[in-house]
């Protein structure tokens, strides 16, 4: 290392004194620094450097570089570095927080490989190389794992190991990249997960206080993200389903105990109202076809109807044209659902009209399309209204 990086051997030390090794416009280099940077899925440290504020900090080729907009620093100058406790204490929580994940997703979903990790403001991520499906079930049973672990207290230590003997275990997890260098830092929780791992981490899984499994998202083929989060954050969101479970107990007036009972109960009363619902549905489109004008012709009857019907009724529509129509009618059905459909049936005894030459009419007037036979044609896609249709209709016929 170019200059001495502290922040993994004393990770719960947020002040130091120092001396500025470079300083080059925004970019000061400390002598050592316990400022974490951005890498491994873990944001930058936030923080101060003798007051002022540290927008960024990266490793550039094992020089750790603090980005300090402005400022009146120099080279050799006494440096006093601050940084954000509260943000440090949450990443490391977060960190060893993935660390409980990994290993509960082991347990849970068997054979696994990391793919990523990244810490957000309220919430982290784990990626999964599994070919596992992971659903609900999964998810409540990483959670339930993971939060055993934490109260069970369990040690979290780090060292060096030989970048072989990494690559040689089968219990060491670590990304396709590993970092540079013939020794690589390993995390381990005693006896639950051991991984490479170069960001800041707690002395024990307690500390991490609780996690919450926020959901996952399939990335790709094999590939599986499940999002979490941490400590008060996940607090947050246990009160705030619970909450939500009281006010769901109260609306049904029931405990949580028969809760799920109870929607189970509501859920089929719902399927058969729905069907309730579709037959009532039906029989006011067979009452309104039954009820459709009738206008005298020379030879036959014409019976014009316009509708309001769902798709849902399209067959009752096409059978009451059809089959229903009398031996010296002529039946025309608009129905105006998301567009303007015709259902055209002629009588065996009506010799005058054919139901294809109405649709090909509509179609040559409104556009659209359709076809059929001369007792019974359908179309659609017509640019008018049921009503433009209606009077065209009994205008031409």
């Amino acid at each position: 290392m170019s200059s001495r990086h502290l922040y993994w051997s004393e990770p719960k030390r947020f002040e130091f004194v120092t001396k500025a090794k470079k300083v080059e416009n925004d970019r000061i280099i400390l002598e050592e620094t316990y400022f974490h940077p951005e890498e491994g899925g873990q944001p930058a440290d936030k923080g101060t450097l003798n007051g002022y504020e540290v927008s960024d900090v990266q490793n550039e080729g094992g020089y750790i570089v603090h980005h300090v907009s402005s400022h009146d620093i120099e080279e050799s100058d006494e440096v006093k570095g601050k940084i954000d406790e509260g943000f440090r204490r949450y990443c490391m929580r977060a960190h060893t927080g993935a660390h409980v994940v990994f290993g509960a997703g082991r347990e849970v979903m068997g054979k696994i490989d990391y793919s990523g990790f990244d810490i957000g403001e309220k919430k982290a991520r784990i990626d999964f190389e599994t070919e596992a499906h992971v659903d609900r079930k999964k998810l409540l049973k990483i959670e339930e794992l993971c939060n055993k672990i934490i109260l069970e207290d369990r040690l979290v230590t780090w060292n060096m190991l030989s970048r072989e003997e990494v690559e040689n275990s089968e219990k060491v997890a670590f990304a396709k990249e590993m970092p540079r260098g013939e020794k690589v830092r390993v995390i381990e929780i005693k006896d639950w997960d051991i991984g490479v791992c170069s960001g800041t981490h707690l002395s024990s899984t307690l500390e991490v206080g609780r996690i919450h499994i926020l959901g996952k998202k399939k990335l790709q083929e094999g590939v599986t993200r499940i999002n979490f989060c941490i400590g008060d954050e996940a607090l947050r969101k246990d009160y705030g389903e619970k909450r939500s479970l009281q006010r769901a107990s109260s609306l049904l007036e029931t405990d949580h105990g028969n809760l799920p009972r109870k929607i189970s109960d509501l859920l089929d009363s719902m399927e058969e109202l729905k069907e309730e619902v579709k037959k009532i549905q039906a029989f006011r489109v067979e009452q309104r076809i039954e009820n459709a004008k009738r206008h005298k012709r020379e030879n036959y009857d014409l019976l014009i109807q316009t509708l309001q019907a769902s798709t849902d009724h399209s067959d009752i529509i096409s059978h009451k044209a059809k089959d229903n129509v009398g031996q010296d009618e002529v039946l025309v059905l608009i129905n105006q659902d998301k567009n303007v459909s015709v259902s055209v049936g002629v009588g065996e005894e009506v010799e005058d009209v054919s139901a294809d030459e109405i649709i090909q009419m509509l179609s040559q007037d409104f556009g659209g399309g359709g076809g059929g036979t001369s007792k019974f044609a359908q179309g659609g896609g017509f640019k008018a209204s049921s009503e433009e249709i209606k009077y065209l209709v009994l205008d031409r016929f």
